[in-house]
């Protein structure tokens, strides 16, 4: 039975809304949650059930939300395991509760929380920092499950160096180049209209920006089209000319 993925194609707006968490963190620095899901339009049966996991790289919690019927926050929404609250993602997860249990019929994967005091976001971020062990490197671009940009740990301030023009503009085109030669070059994935593929959204994002192109129907055209993409990104977002104000503010 292949798995129904909440999906952001045709209900891309819809899927969004559909699931909002927001994270709360205490005055003790203790992080926890509160969710709001509508699976309704899912055409889950009403028995199945529901999980919502959050998880940062190797730390995972797991709670169970009842079933699409009758959907529960439990009491305990306190995520004991993360010693911060610094980019925690969920997953919601929808799983069969008779006929084959456990099998998974749904699943909406890298869901970002939002603050207690802001709206909710419609947008799936394509390349979220999070801090790591990387030992003398600064950056590295993670696959697992998506896309994730990896920063030293042991940076000074690694959130406020991911925020400045000099880090954008050197690890940006060179993380974007990597992920794009890594969908077409190496995974030779071309699909541009799964939305819940995280290659395909790539896919999306770059032949979107003003001055790239349409993806190529020819593969031995895939490295000038990749060169393109980042060329146009950096256009875009002005990164020459904002990385050499920065050093020159210095």
């Amino acid at each position: 039975m292949p798995v129904r993925r909440l999906n952001y194609t045709s209900r891309q707006k819809n899927a969004r809304s559909d699931v909002d968490i927001v994270l709360h963190v205490d005055a003790t620095q203790h992080a926890y949650f509160d969710a709001t899901l509508n699976l309704s339009g899912y055409r889950f049966p009403p028995d199945a059930r529901v999980f919502l996991e959050a998880y940062r790289q190797t730390i995972l919690m797991r709670f169970d939300l009842g079933t699409v019927s009758a959907p529960k926050l439990p009491v305990d929404r306190a995520l004991a395991e993360f010693p911060t609250a610094d980019e925690i993602l969920f997953r919601v997860r929808v799983t069969a509760a008779s006929g084959r249990p456990g099998v998974l019929l749904g699943e909406m994967d890298r869901i970002r929380p939002r603050d207690p005091d802001k709206r909710p976001d419609d947008r799936l971020p394509l390349l979220p920092a999070m801090p790591d062990d990387l030992g003398e490197e600064v950056w590295r671009v993670d696959f697992e499950g998506g896309t994730t940009l990896l920063v030293s740990r042991d940076l000074q301030d690694w959130k406020q160096t991911t925020r400045s023009d000099t880090f954008r503009a050197t690890v940006y085109p060179a993380a974007m180049r990597q992920i794009l030669e890594r969908i077409l070059l190496v995974e030779k994935y071309t699909a541009t209209d799964d939305g819940a593929d995280w290659r395909s959204l790539w896919l999306q994002f770059a032949s979107r920006i003003p001055g790239s192109r349409p993806l190529p129907s020819a593969r031995n055209d895939d490295d000038e089209w990749i060169e393109n993409a980042v060329s146009a990104f950096a256009r875009q977002f002005r990164l020459r000319t904002r990385f050499t104000a920065e050093l020159a503010g210095q």
